[in-house]
């Protein structure tokens, strides 16, 4: 996550797949295409739709606040290198469940590229 408040935009930087090596047992969120224009992100463990950084994501666009997504696999590829993060648009707030962290589904103005929906779907299915 990042965020630039002079130009009112956070960006949300995603790992599909999620290694013990790589992530601690409370940062590892599940993240997955519901659709191939809906996204399911987990938010940080301490977000709270009533306060704070959760209420912001929920009031994102009536606060003018640009939400980006970008998404890569894994962090590193099969030969040990690092992968790159694909930029998949601008989210919009759907609806949230949950809280700490909270379960939130992001509308994608485009859908996501064909390989990008296949890698991310399959997670959503287990």
């Amino acid at each position: 996550m990042a965020e630039n408040k002079e130009l009112n935009t956070e960006l949300l930087f995603i790992d599909l797949i999620k290694s013990e090596q790589n992530f601690s047992p409370t940062t590892m969120y599940n993240d997955y295409a519901i659709r191939e224009d809906l996204f399911h992100w987990q938010s940080q463990n301490a977000a709270r739709p009533d306060t704070g950084k959760g209420l912001s994501y929920i009031r994102h666009q009536e606060d003018g606040k640009h939400i980006l997504l970008f998404i890569r696999e894994q962090k590193k590829d099969e030969f040990g290198n690092t992968m790159g993060y694909v930029f998949i648009g601008e989210g919009n707030f759907q609806k949230s469940t949950g809280s700490k962290p909270m379960n939130i589904q992001w509308a994608l103005a485009e859908p996501l590229p064909h390989y990008l929906w296949n890698a991310s779907a399959k997670l959503a299915l287990g």
